[in-house]
């Protein structure tokens, strides 16, 4: 008896279908499959600390984006950013610890994640997003991101005046070109080069840039006044470990630190524990 295909490998051959019909539709409709975020339901735990908040929305571009303040007036900010199919709500063991360090907190949902507006994802409207955070909160001492969160804290920091620009930053997880992210959807799906060639032609009249130049690691080349810190399990199955050491190289005076076995999310004590002495240190004496 045949075993049905993952609904991923149905998707692809779809696609792969499509786009020798019809390319640039088809191309359209996977770059916004691509960014559609399954909802995640938030943990009683999660539930219990974003409770604890000052929440307001703040209306950034066409999004309405659902922001989180903790701690006193005038304490340095920290400004932290969740990943892919995440919330603030994941924050719940790095927060606390910071505002026992003296930081004031501010954590957003994502584009189209947890309480925020809008359907669709993208880094860079993330990255917008976190550019405005930037100028109205600031000035902010420190930036945490995980994952696409780092990704899109560091396209941010680009984008950013330099005077706007956080002292330090935490990146956990990030990849280093978009050209990463699409070749691991490519290898979900099986995805044929012609599809892969119709995005990249749709991505460039979307937003004037091939996938091949958002490259992270040309960005933090220029980052040299943010004192960073990496933070990369060695075993991550998400984000290889190896997009983590090209932008290590590539960021003057950033420093690499590895884990085992913790996985991508980085929530075990001890990954806590590495970003809480990094923002101690931080801290104005």
């Amino acid at each position: 008896m045949m075993r049905a295909k993952p609904v991923v490998q149905v998707l692809g051959a779809v696609l792969n279908a499509g786009v020798r019909i019809a390319p640039q539709t088809t191309a359209q409709a996977a770059f916004y499959l691509f960014g559609l975020p399954r909802p995640r339901k938030v943990k009683p735990q999660e539930q219990a600390f974003l409770e604890t908040a000052r929440q307001e929305y703040l209306p950034i571009g066409e999004q309405r984006i659902a922001v989180y303040r903790w701690g006193e007036a005038g304490r340095p900010v920290a400004l932290l950013a969740h990943g892919w199919e995440s919330h603030a709500g994941r924050w719940r063991k790095i927060g606390p610890g910071l505002l026992g360090a003296g930081y004031r907190v501010v954590a957003l949902d994502a584009p189209a994640h947890g309480r925020s507006s809008g359907w669709h994802f993208n880094m860079i409207r993330y990255a917008d997003v976190l550019r405005v955070l930037l100028e109205r909160e600031g000035p902010v001492q420190l930036m945490i991101g995980h994952s696409v969160g780092g990704a899109s804290s560091i396209w941010a920091m680009g984008a950013a005046e330099p005077a706007l620009r956080p002292r330090r930053a935490v990146i956990m997880a990030s990849f280093a070109s978009l050209a990463h992210v699409m070749e691991n959807g490519r290898r979900l799906i099986g995805a044929e080069p012609a599809l892969i060639a119709a995005m990249d032609d749709f991505i460039v009249r979307l937003s004037g840039r091939r996938i091949a130049e958002y490259d992270l690691t040309a960005v933090v080349r220029d980052l040299g006044d943010v004192e960073a810190l990496l933070l990369h399990d060695r075993h991550d199955r998400v984000t290889h470990f190896s997009e983590s050491e090209r932008l290590c190289t590539a960021w003057p005076g950033a420093r690499l630190t590895a884990t085992e076995g913790l996985g991508h999310g980085l929530t075990a004590p001890q990954a806590v524990n590495i970003v809480l002495d990094f923002a101690r240190q931080g801290l104005p004496t």
